[in-house]
Formats: C-alpha cells, sequence, structure tokens
C-alpha cells in the first residue's frame, strides 16, 4: 500500500470502478490488484474514500471478472473498515465525489455500525440419505406408510409410494428448519446483528450471516466448533466476508 505520492499519474479514462467505501482522508494506492490488472487507489472527500481503478469499459460480466472485485475488497480489509459495494458499479470522478459528499452523514454511520467487527458468513449441511434413514426409523407414521408397500410391485403402489417421499419430505423439512432455527438463534445471541439468507442446496440447512465484535470471534468459533459437535450428523463453515449483509450501498441503482 503506497501513497499516491509514490505512484504513477492517473489515466485519462472516463470511468472509474468502485470496489469499497473506506475512511480515508488521504491519497492510496493498493497496486495493480483490480478488474484487468488495474491500479487500485483511493478518491476522497474529507475524511472518506472511494476505492476504485480506472476503467476502459462501463460494463462488466461476474462470471469474468467476481472473482477480482472479490479479492480486492479481501486485500483492502486487511488494512480498513470497509463498506463494500456490489460488484458492476462504475461511475465518473465527479459523480464518485458528488455521492461522497450527499451521503457524507450516512456514510460515516455505516463505518460506526461496522469499525471493530467483523461478517461471518455460515452455512450448515447435513447427509440427506442418512436423515431420510433415521426418519424412516423413527417417525411412526412414515415407519407404517413403508410397511404397507413392501414386498408389492411398484406398478401397484405408486399412490403410496408418492404419498410415502411426500411426508418424508415434509418431515425432512420440517426438522431441518427447527436446526437451522436453534443454531441460528443460539449464534446471534453472541452477534451485534445477524441475517438469514437463501440456502443454495438440498443439503443445507441453513445458510446465514452474523456480525460479530471481532474480540468475540473465537467465542464465536468456540460455539460453532461445540453445536457440530451437539448435533452430530452436521458440518459447520464459516468464513469472513465482505459485511455486504449489513450495509446496501449503490451509486447507481
Amino acid at each position: 500500500m503506497q501513497s499516491m505520492s509514490a505512484t504513477k499519474s492517473r489515466s485519462k479514462q472516463r470511468w472509474r470502478y468502485i470496489y469499497a467505501i473506506i475512511p480515508e482522508k488521504k491519497g492510496t494506492s493498493f497496486g495493480s490488484i483490480g478488474i484487468q490488472g488495474g491500479d487500485v487507489y483511493t478518491l476522497h472527500v474529507r475524511d472518506i474514500a472511494a476505492v476504485i481503478s480506472d476503467s476502459r469499459e462501463k460494463t462488466f460480466e461476474v462470471l469474468d471478472f467476481g472473482i477480482s472485485h472479490q479479492a480486492v475488497l479481501e486485500k483492502v480489509m486487511e488494512h480498513y473498515c470497509l463498506i463494500p459495494m456490489s460488484f458492476g458499479q462504475i461511475a465518473t470522478e465527479p459523480d464518485i465525489k458528488s455521492f461522497l459528499s450527499r451521503n457524507y452523514s450516512k456514510l460515516k454511520l455505516y463505518f460506526k455500525k461496522l469499525e471493530g467487527k467483523k461478517e461471518l458468513g455460515l452455512k450448515v449441511t447435513w447427509k440427506i440419505d442418512h436423515k431420510i434413514q433415521e426418519i424412516a426409523a423413527s417417525n411412526v407414521k412414515i415407519r407404517a406408510m413403508k410397511k404397507q408397500i413392501q414386498g408389492k410391485p411398484p406398478e401397484k403402489t405408486y399412490r403410496q409410494r408418492l404419498n410415502l417421499g411426500t411426508n418424508v419430505a415434509r418431515e425432512l423439512e420440517k426438522r431441518g428448519d427447527r436446526v437451522a432455527k436453534e443454531i441460528f438463534s443460539r449464534l446471534s445471541g453472541i452477534s451485534v446483528e445477524s441475517k438469514r439468507n437463501k440456502t443454495l442446496s438440498d443439503e443445507m440447512i441453513l445458510n446465514a450471516a452474523f456480525l460479530v465484535e471481532k474480540t468475540k470471534e473465537r467465542d464465536f468459533d468456540n460455539l460453532v466448533n461445540n453445536l457440530e459437535k451437539e448435533y452430530g450428523d452436521l458440518t459447520m463453515k464459516y468464513v469472513v466476508a465482505p459485511p455486504f449483509n449489513f450495509v446496501n450501498v449503490r451509486i447507481r441503482r
């Protein structure tokens, strides 16, 4: 990370790609780590700054450059509390400065909210086959339905098998939701803020984000490990992520 005085003069390209906003009142360069290898630097108004790079293009495909966007955020997070921008935010320098000026008070409140905290993204999965076997063995109604069709030709028990599958799926969803709510509630108890997101697969029962004080990250980690042991047949993994779930800032809608 360098002072702007140590970097080469900026190009005359019109567009600037915006990665994040940080609390910074001096010009700073993060090196050539941006989209298309661009130099990532800051453009500031008072004591807040947009983290940007010059851009020849006005649009980018997330499949091609999403990883580069994320990599810049992760690098900047090593040094600053940041407000992340969603992928593809592009504007001119005057527009960026105008945005920072108009939204100065709001952005300062966001920094106050995020300072000293981390977003931890958690995903909880379980083995569906194992759970189905467990349900078939423990649920009286499902066990009876299964017994009724055992040994009979599939073509003569089509409706019963369909009904059995529906009941198993309903019970699986019910159990998954109950466990997810319990885990979410307990982890929310040591978090400043929390949010449930849509699950991404049949095996995933919880996809959530937690805003946690940095001083409590070890407590969070210990609780995750304890919950994983307590439930036994779950896999719980979390990562540190830019706090997209707890601030929503866009220059262009």
